[in-house]
């Protein structure tokens, strides 16, 4: 069975079981947010022999829900419609004071333009308080109705914003000449955030360019460039961790197909109705970060979906052909696109990466060039996660820098990650021989042909003895 068999068989389990079974597997947390994370850790290590298909499936079916079924029933339906209702009511009032608010702005400009010349965005505390009355009316006519647990999970779902400086929300704010730790940035108070990660490590250049292209209700669109592990998808995670906006992290290969991404038409309760995709739930979250990731490997059916979406029109919107519904893009919902290329395709490193046509390129505002960690960075980071020695993480990481240079060389497919670094440093630092964990973290997740250029080069590089002595 290949990996795209497996991913796909995968892809079929129910969501959290799968997330739980992943977490358990991999012995940690880390970096498994959606089903779609889950399912490439686990394909990732069956497709490596390290744990099988039928184990995976096996520990699925074995786990309980997280919930027991509740002894008696659950709200009255029609208070549950009441509910939603209100939340579209909510939603769109929102929008409506919103609006308000930028045509207000608007016309005092006109009238008073050199009063208002450093006003930057609306009066955030205004916009609170009208919210707060706009939600108060919508609640009147049902509010006695509806249970104190009902009214609960209402109003953790309703979005709450506010301003803050930038330097007392991000641990860097300052490159070269610049600091922008003054900075007004929007923090959305999402329920549905992704967890803050307090060691990673903003590029102070490339956040200063982010803040700046969301500071807007319509936004600009953010392509990412650079070598898988160095940190794109991971900035865009914890970008939207500290402004608490939620993330939806669409991941591109063969596998995804039109029904995932955009959605299709399902047989529910004996009738026909429209199942929403993935990208399609994310638009109408308002103020929600959008990440494309690996888009080069993206079907042109996809990008072409994306083109009408990532347009930086208050008209961007998607119409779904099998109902004639028109869905309208949130407002200030953003787009990254993650890519090992700068959109032109495969350089030679990864092959099946798909050059972009200009107008989808176009889109996007801002293109940021990833690179990796400076060395002393990336050693001090595998200390911290991995509770390595800073002098053994240093032999580590001396090894990837040598790596990285033959890999643009062409002498390797690929360089080696710094997740292939943690694993290797979390092995060594547990007891495993350097050699043996080096083969299973870094020279087995290459080409066959690699294996001998990496051998040479961790035998130029790494001395057992001096590195089992600083451990």
């Amino acid at each position: 069975m290949n990996e795209q068999q497996i991913r796909l068989k995968l892809s079929r389990l129910p969501e959290g079981r799968l997330i739980r079974v992943a977490v358990e597997i991999k012995g940690i947390a880390e970096g498994i947010y959606t089903k779609e994370d889950a399912v490439t850790v686990l394909t990732d290590r069956i497709a490596n022999n390290r744990v099988t298909l039928d184990r995976v499936l096996e520990a699925v079916n074995r786990v309980q829900p997280t919930r027991p079924a509740p002894a008696v029933a659950g709200p009255d339906p029609e208070i549950t419609a009441k509910v939603d209702n209100a939340l579209v009511q909510i939603h769109d009032r929102l929008k409506a004071t919103e609006l308000k608010a930028q045509a207000a702005i608007e016309k005092a400009e006109r009238d008073v333009h050199a009063k208002l010349a450093g006003v930057k965005s609306a009066d955030s505390s205004l916009i609170s308080e009208t919210i707060r009355a706009e939600v108060a009316k919508v609640f009147a006519p049902f509010k006695q109705d509806a249970s104190p647990e009902v009214l609960a999970e209402v109003a953790a779902r309703l979005p709450s914003f506010r301003l803050e400086r930038a330097g007392d929300i991000f641990p860097v704010t300052a490159y070269g000449n610049v600091d922008f730790g003054d900075l007004q940035v929007g923090i959305w108070s999402d329920p549905e955030a992704p967890a803050l990660v307090d060691d990673y490590v903003f590029n102070a250049a490339h956040l200063h360019q982010a803040l700046i292209a969301l500071d807007d209700q319509l936004p600009d669109n953010v392509w990412l460039a650079g070598e898988r592990g160095t940190g794109k998808t991971e900035f865009v995670t914890q970008l939207a961790a500290r402004l608490k906006r939620k993330l939806v992290r669409v991941n591109f290969d063969e596998a995804l197909e039109r029904a995932d991404f955009i959605g299709a038409n399902t047989i529910s309760g004996g009738d026909v109705v429209w199942a929403e995709g993935i990208i399609t739930k994310a638009i109408q979250h308002p103020g929600a970060l959008v990440l494309l990731d690996e888009v080069g490997f993206a079907r042109a059916q996809s990008v072409s979906v994306l083109h009408a979406l990532t347009e930086r029109s208050p008209h961007r919107a998607l119409t779904i052909a099998e109902t004639g519904a028109r869905i309208p893009v949130a407002s200030h919902v953003a787009f990254f696109a993650a890519d090992n290329s700068n959109g032109h395709g495969d350089g030679g490193n990864f092959a099946g990466v798909r050059e972009q046509n200009t107008a989808f390129l176009d889109r996007f505002g801002f293109t940021l060039r990833f690179e990796y960690l400076p060395a002393q960075d990336e050693a001090a980071l595998i200390v911290k996660r991995t509770g390595l020695t800073p002098r053994a993480a240093g032999i580590l990481v001396d090894f990837a820098g040598a790596a990285r240079q033959h890999a643009s060389q062409g002498l390797l497919t690929q360089p080696p990650s710094l997740r292939q670094l943690f694993a290797w440093a979390r092995a060594v630092a547990k007891g495993l021989p350097v050699d043996i964990a080096f083969k299973n973290a870094v020279i087995n997740k290459f080409p066959a042909d690699c294996e001998a250029e990496l051998t040479a080069l961790y035998a130029a590089k790494v001395n057992e003895v001096e590195l089992k002595e600083a451990l």
